[in-house]
């Protein structure tokens, strides 16, 4: 049997769809597991304000989760600064993160040919079994 005791999920502040953030909680809650919520800032970037900390991480997810499904998981903030797949596997190894799940947002086939999208370069980087979330998704 697969055992997912922890469960990060890589969330993006600036992102106007943070939905998959909830279905990544109701997995958690499913699995008993704990789920890390993993905010990564740019390395030339400046924090984009002064409470881009964990507490921003928190607010932002209970924007769109209820109190109750937050009540029934153990969810854990945290921040990094630098490249984000080298942040999200350094955080993996250092915390025995089990699962990761990804939200994942359709863009146009010339973007896709250009750069490789947040959950690509997520994929790529890590040896740990991923699940991703597409950004307009039926309710789990």
């Amino acid at each position: 049997m697969f055992g997912v005791k922890k469960i990060l999920f890589a969330i993006d502040l600036d992102s106007k769809n943070i939905s998959p953030a909830v279905t990544a909680l109701k997995i958690a809650r499913d699995f008993g597991s704990e789920i890390h919520f993993l905010y990564v800032n740019d390395p030339q970037a400046g924090f984009r304000h002064p409470t881009d900390r964990e507490d921003a991480i928190s607010l932002k997810l209970r924007e769109v989760a209820s109190d109750e499904l937050l009540s029934t998981v153990r969810v854990i903030y945290a921040t990094a600064k630098g490249e984000l797949a080298e942040e999200v596997v350094k955080y993996c190894a250092d915390n025995n993160i089990d699962l990761v799940i990804v939200g994942h947002k359709i863009r146009p086939k010339i973007y896709g040919k250009v750069f490789d999208s947040p959950d690509v370069q997520i994929i790529d980087a890590l040896n740990l079994p991923v699940l991703v979330l597409p950004s307009k998704q039926t309710h789990i």
